[in-house]
């Protein structure tokens, strides 16, 4: 957003583009000046420099109703400091349910749809829902091998978040309530070894025939997911595991002795019930990649607050302010909680995001009716 000034007089060091991943302004060393600096919302690390800090795009991750979109140091260290990362694949790796699909593929999609919410969401044990949708889809196994020479769908920014994960040699694994047959191609275009899966597998009869699921596969019940994440962490004596995804059976994984970090992704399915009990809320992969990128520079300032006067000023037709969510945490109290010394907020008619360019007389108004008060 493009129009939050705070206001203070003091003395400050020189500020280097080179030394921060944020854009701020370049000073001189150890001057003394009066300051009107547009401030904006620096995303996960909650960087906040007391006298200037970025203006950046504010993603939904920073403007929802939940309280846990912005980490804690604790979940900081965690993720930063995790031996290995389990994704869930449908809705979290790939934009799409696997099972949901491929039910729509063989003429079955409303009523195995409905049994994935209901799944997704913790209403019914997770091996009635699995059974019931592979007896609703009844597949045969040509139909399996058609549906397979289409192309999964990833996520944006899922191959850019596992190479960033394993050049910082963390393993990735994949562990899913859903079909090995369709994640085995995800897993190849990631460059995840297959050994890394954990998944359903389906059967098929001599003839092609559909012959239901392995159900000794740990992921084909509820409770699945933790188990899966125990024999991960077990085998190969890893320190901490983080589990993403999207779903009640992702948020089961985080329990003792399995997944120490549950991060739910909301980009694709939100499920609020869900979300409410994540250790980190996301809704971009962006999130995670910088988070690992910058956590050194930016550890001094986890937590900080702008606590300078603060005036903030947006216009009504800025795309980051309409985002849903956004206008509640601004004027509902979560800005106030990162802002203590916000003193007043204007939202400006029929202007978007370039404030100062598109009113610059207002705008200048604006500062200059700041300015007078101190």
């Amino acid at each position: 957003m493009e129009g939050l000034m705070s206001f203070q007089a003091q003395s400050v060091r020189a500020v280097s583009r080179e030394q921060s991943s944020v854009p701020l302004p370049t000073f001189s060393s150890k001057i003394t000046r009066v300051s009107v600096q547009p401030i904006g919302m620096v995303r996960n690390s909650k960087l906040f420099n007391s006298f200037v800090a970025s203006v950046q795009p504010v993603e939904a991750s920073a403007v929802t109703p939940f309280d846990n979109t912005l980490p804690s140091k604790e979940v900081l260290d965690v993720w930063q400091n995790a031996s290995a990362v389990c994704f869930d694949v449908d809705s979290t790796v790939c934009i799409d349910e696997g099972i949901d699909e491929f039910a729509e593929f063989c003429g079955a999609g409303k009523a195995v749809a409905e049994w994935t919410a209901r799944a997704m969401n913790g209403s019914v044990p997770f091996e009635d829902a699995l059974a019931a949708r592979l007896s609703l889809i009844n597949p045969s196994l040509s139909q399996l091998q058609d549906f397979l020479k289409r192309p999964p769908r990833l996520s944006p920014g899922i191959d850019l978040l596992v190479k960033k994960l394993k050049d910082k040699k963390k393993d990735v694994y994949l562990v899913s309530g859903g079909f090995r047959q369709m994640i085995n191609p995800v897993a190849s275009i990631l460059g995840i070894p297959l050994e890394n899966i954990f998944a359903n597998q389906m059967l098929f009869g001599s003839n092609g025939e559909s012959a239901g699921f392995d159900k000794n596969e740990p992921t084909s019940r509820s409770g699945g997911k933790p188990t899966a994440v125990q024999q991960i962490k077990k085998a190969h004596g890893y320190k901490s595991v983080v589990m993403i995804g999207d779903g009640a059976t992702d948020l089961e994984a985080r329990m003792p002795g399995g997944a120490d970090l549950f991060i739910c992704y909301g980009g694709v399915q939100l499920r609020e019930s869900v979300a409410a009990k994540a250790d980190w809320l996301v809704f971009n992969f962006k999130d995670l990649i910088n988070s690992l990128e910058n956590w050194e520079l930016t550890a001094p300032f986890r937590g900080c607050k702008i606590q300078v006067p603060t005036k903030f000023v947006v216009g009504d037709l800025d795309a980051t302010y309409n985002v849903p969510g956004t206008k509640e945490y601004i004027h509902n109290g979560g800005f106030k909680k990162e802002v203590p010394n916000w003193q007043e907020g204007v939202v400006m008619e029929e202007v978007a995001h370039f404030i100062n360019q598109e009113k610059p007389d207002e705008i200048n108004a604006h500062i200059y009716d700041f300015i007078q008060r101190f």
